[in-house]
């Protein structure tokens, strides 16, 4: 029988390497369409907010520095990932918009991900399933 602790370092482990590789699964994703991991994810962050937000909010969001988030911002915008547009009511603000974006290779990675996901969560009750989702809800605020 494991007990707590026990449980909670082989979480930890298991967290370790799931995170590992999802970046190296992101970093080769990002690399097939030209952006580095960090752009990518930002994109990502940008559209799953579903509305503009201030390059101020989505630094805080990613918590890059405004330095780097500008930079990234430069870079997306290059490649017409993302608008830059003044607010009507304030020009001092600028509002940043994600353009809606399709590409072979990233559906394709992505449902062979979802794919082998529902694979895996086929194996597990819709109970066993409500505490996975609950645990990530709370884990993925801890920084």
């Amino acid at each position: 029988m494991s007990t707590r602790k026990q449980l909670g370092e082989q979480i930890a482990l298991v967290m370790q390497e799931v995170i590992a590789s999802a970046v190296l699964t992101n970093e080769r994703i990002a690399r097939s369409i030209g952006l580095n991991v960090v752009d990518f994810q930002t994109y990502g962050v940008l559209l799953r907010h579903g509305a503009p937000m201030t390059p101020g909010q989505l630094a805080q969001a990613t918590e890059l520095p405004s330095s780097t988030t500008t930079r990234v911002l430069d870079r997306l915008e290059a490649k017409g990932l993302v608008e830059r547009r003044p607010d009507p009511d304030d020009r001092r603000k600028t509002w940043v918009h994600a353009v809606q974006f399709s590409d072979a290779r990233v559906d394709e990675a992505y449902d062979a991900i979802l794919r082998q996901m529902g694979e895996v969560h086929a194996r597990f009750s819709v109970a066993e399933l409500q505490t996975v989702v609950r645990y990530l809800e709370e884990i993925k605020q801890v920084r």
